[in-house]
């Protein structure tokens, strides 16, 4: 049983670091444009919220859906030598390391650095971190797997 989760474990993160970049950099852009200025209204973290899920969405998440959906239907296993649950811990994984290093770390560094500029660019700033971090990030999993 041990075994098994380790299993699922390491297959969830090797999917998760095998985020869509493109999509990561554009979602953890726009959400860090929007959330990195300072004194920015409360709801421009909810937008920024919203553009990263959905930016995770279309670049990856659909993707997880639509295996979830042949597990849940019995039409293929991610790995056959895994029990049931295996694959569904591995989904789970896959989907919250997926958004959380592709598109929610480039964009909260982004914020975290557009929020400390003082005269007014704070916006640009966090997007052009943003899209550093997401880049850096995806270059070393490529250069590393």
């Amino acid at each position: 049983m041990l075994d098994a989760a380790t299993t699922a474990v390491t297959a969830g993160f090797e999917l998760a670091i095998r985020f869509n970049p493109v999509f990561a950099v554009v979602g953890a852009t726009a959400a860090a444009a929007l959330a990195g200025r300072r004194n920015a209204p409360h709801e421009h973290r909810f937008w920024a919220g919203s553009l990263l899920v959905g930016a995770w969405l279309v670049g990856d998440g659909m993707r997880i859906i639509a295996r979830a959906r042949d597990l849940y239907d019995g039409v293929t296993r991610l790995d056959p030598t895994l029990p049931v649950w295996g694959d569904w811990t591995t989904l789970a994984l896959w989907a919250v390391l997926g958004i959380t290093i592709g598109y929610g770390i480039p964009a909260w560094a982004g914020a975290f650095a557009g929020r400390r500029v003082t005269h007014g660019t704070g916006w640009l700033t966090a997007g052009t971190i943003a899209v550093a971090t997401a880049l850096a990030i995806s270059t070393l999993v490529a250069s590393v797997a």
